[in-house]
């Protein structure tokens, strides 16, 4: 059931409505056997579930249930209480809100308290706060499934100026432990963070250059009892120190990311840069990769009406940006895509991709009883081609779809020390072709087969597939009955260190059967049979 109450706003030019509420229904029964292996679920089991949201004068709330035979039996929550509220450029948010104001700041962080945007004109201005965090207990039954921390609250603001395709936001996001929240804290220290974000954006000369940057500030204290850092004497205004007092266990570092947008009718480029500093933290953002350092520069191009497409991507990666690590890892990619609508019925695609990873030692971060690692590279290759051809007629449609790719991986290593790894690589080709034919009464009929082939240095590798399938639509489109078998052999074979071949053989058969039937335009009844099989040719894998 859907859209129970009344539509009319209460106040003109908003959203707020007396009274609205939604909600389903579903029921699912399941029978299962197994032969040849163990049960790996229960041969019979029924589960329902029920929701409903609702909202009252802007209020919203909402009511899960969920009954289960399969061991977790009847369960339900209602946690979720919120409210939400617009009248012309005002928005107006409690509850839990997610606001997302910069991209090493505060991005999409839940937080239970509220939310209030202005949109007078070009200008925004945005506010949030609430609790970011609850405080998890340090005992071993919560730490087997979430962390420990620290009661988390937090504090967003965010003003700016946007028109004409170009704009200027400057945020701060501030989020503070509540030290007495946890009784136990062994091991656990209380954080602070205070980050700011100007972000601009340039356009110029009618669109179609455009130039964005983004730099995220961030004051990260790992420690709040650690020792304070007095200011006295160091020009720092006291407000600043009132704000956020400073640790031993305090640090600055940065985050940001520039890019630069040039468009014209039959050709773009985009150049980027991002770097985030050895250390960056942000509690806005939870888990962030720090130390690295990437350039991209991407351009495409179109020709002839558009019926030829061209795109590229070259990207420059790098850690270490600071030496103080053992070893530097460096990453190059080179990507490219070529479409090609050859007619009306007949595309091409085509994609290559070559992946470079590197890894130096630093001899300068060893100590004088290290031994360096050994440097190594890891070299990949993909190349693959799709064309597809599409027959349409009155009353039917024929569609064929070949695929062929190519993938090479090498991994080796430096030095002639017994100590060094050996390197390996390996050579992977497959290709597959699709068949479907749709009529316009409702029957579909579809084929595909794939064969892939796979070498490296000690096994090799064979896969044979296919599927074939059907579906048929009557009753006004209310009745749909489908049927789909598929059947796979494999065949591998490991060379051990004696020198001997260890083959194995299995063939695997699928077929599912699915009815469904639509009651009204909401509500929906389902039926399914599956089945799946593997026996083993050669080798000792078990049948089932």
């Amino acid at each position: 059931f859907l859209a129970l109450g009344q539509t009319d706003p209460v106040i003109e030019d908003s959203n707020i409505r007396p009274f609205t509420a939604s909600g389903s229904i579903s029921i699912s029964a399941n029978t299962y056997t197994a032969s040849g292996i163990a049960n790996r679920r229960a041969p019979a089991s029924l589960q329902s579930t029920a929701n409903l949201d609702f909202s009252l004068f802007g209020f919203s709330s909402g009511l899960n249930m969920l009954y289960s035979t399969d061991q977790s039996e009847f369960r339900q929550n209602m946690n979720n209480i919120s409210f939400d509220a617009q009248w012309k450029w005002i928005t107006i948010q409690a509850g839990d809100v997610s606001p997302s104001f910069s991209k090493y700041g505060l991005s999409g962080a839940t937080i239970r308290g509220g939310y209030l945007k202005f949109n007078p004109g070009n200008w925004n201005f945005e506010l949030s706060g609430g609790r970011s965090k609850k405080a998890i207990p340090n005992d071993s039954q919560q730490q087997e499934f979430r962390e420990p921390s620290f009661e988390r609250w937090a504090m967003v603001g965010k003003v700016g100026y946007e028109g004409d395709g170009n704009h200027f936001y400057l945020s701060s996001h501030y989020e503070l432990d509540k030290s007495g929240s946890l009784n136990n804290a062994i091991g656990i220290t209380p954080k602070e963070n205070l980050t700011l974000t100007p972000d601009a954006k340039l356009s110029i000369f009618d669109g179609k250059l455009s130039l964005e940057s983004q730099v995220t500030l961030s004051a990260y204290t790992r420690d709040l009892n650690s020792t304070e850092i007095p200011l006295n004497g160091t020009g720092i205004p006291s407000f600043l120190s009132s704000l956020m007092q400073p640790h031993q266990s305090s640090r600055v570092n940065y985050a940001g990311q520039a890019t630069a947008n040039f468009r014209l009718d039959e050709f773009g480029m985009q150049v980027g840069y991002e770097r985030i500093q050895p250390g960056f933290i942000s509690l806005g953002t939870g888990r962030i990769q720090d130390d690295m350092r990437k350039i991209t520069i991407s351009p495409s191009a179109r020709f002839l009406d558009n019926k030829v497409s061209i795109q590229s991507n070259v990207s420059f990666g790098r850690d270490n940006l600071l030496n103080s690590r053992i070893q530097t890892q460096r990453n190059t990619g080179i990507s490219a895509n070529v479409q090609v609508q050859a007619t009306d019925m007949i595309t091409i695609s085509s994609n290559y991709n070559l992946l470079l990873n590197s890894f130096t030692t630093n001899s300068g971060a060893l100590s004088g009883s290290q031994i360096p690692p050994p440097d190594q590279k890891q070299v990949s290759h993909t190349v693959m081609l799709q064309p597809s051809i599409t027959f349409q007629g009155d009353a039917k449609t024929h569609n064929i779809s070949l695929s062929a790719s190519y993938f090479t991986f090498d991994l080796s290593f430096d030095g002639d020390s017994p100590s060094v790894p050996m390197g390996s690589a390996s050579d992977t080709y497959s290709t597959s072709a699709t068949y479907s034919l749709t009529f316009s009464n409702g029957l579909a009929l579809n084929s595909m087969a794939n064969v892939l082939v796979n070498n490296s240095n000690n096994a090799e590798s064979l896969t044979l597939g296919g599927n074939l399938g059907g579906s048929y639509t009557m009753l006004e489109r209310k009745l749909t009955l489908s049927l789909n078998g598929g059947f796979n052999q494999n065949r591998n074979t490991t060379t051990v260190s004696n020198a001997s071949n260890i083959k194995v053989e299995t063939q695997q058969f699928m077929l599912n059967l699915t009815g469904s039937y639509r009651l009204t335009d909401k509500d929906l009844f389902s039926l399914s049979l599956r089945t799946r099989g593997n026996s083993v040719v050669k080798g000792g894998n078990s049948s089932y």
